[in-house]
């Protein structure tokens, strides 16, 4: 395998594991919701910061999750353009997309990065009563960005080379796509 073989399968192999940790997180937040369900109801007590781990962990989620459904083909695709031109033309759009994408993820990186060094320089914590660090949700929710904008880049690699820009088998292995 080349070098930038192996740089693509890290990329890879780095998105399905933020993948299963965005999956893990999904678990988090029912088994906090049914906690506090069971809390409220069972108990008459709330727990303070189930919601708002809730609300965390469905942010990070989104991000960390968001490479890997890029490289399984689960994100939305509208394909009324690309079918409607030659197979050429419709490989030059993608690329164009792919490339727009990845300038935009990078600008979204560099945002939720810049957001989460504030909040860490500044000490900024929730406004509720546990008092989180928002750096944190913050700093996680930039590295998915991050993931996400690298695999931007390899699916442009690989489209340049010619090489399917999807992993075929995770679609078969995750119903994606």
């Amino acid at each position: 395998m080349s070098s930038i073989g192996r740089v693509l399968a890290g990329i890879d192999a780095l998105s399905r594991g933020c993948g299963y940790v965005a999956a893990a997180l999904v678990l988090g937040i029912a088994g906090l919701i049914l906690a506090e369900i069971f809390c409220r109801t069972a108990l008459n007590v709330s727990l303070s910061f189930a919601w708002e781990y809730a609300a965390y962990f469905f942010a990070v989620a989104i991000f960390l999750g968001a490479a890997f459904a890029l490289r399984t083909g689960g994100h939305v695709r509208v394909m009324l353009l690309a079918h409607s031109v030659p197979p050429r033309a419709a490989q030059r759009l993608d690329l164009l997309a792919t490339l727009a994408g990845t300038l935009i993820a990078a600008g979204l990186t560099w945002s939720l990065g810049a957001f989460a060094w504030r909040s860490w320089t500044s000490g900024s914590t929730s406004a509720t009563i546990d008092e989180t660090p928002l750096v944190y949700p913050q700093a996680a929710m930039a590295a998915g960005a991050a993931l996400l904008t690298l695999q931007l880049a390899a699916r442009a690699v690989r489209l340049l080379a010619g090489a399917p820009p999807e992993d075929e088998e995770a679609k078969q292995d995750f119903g994606a796509g």
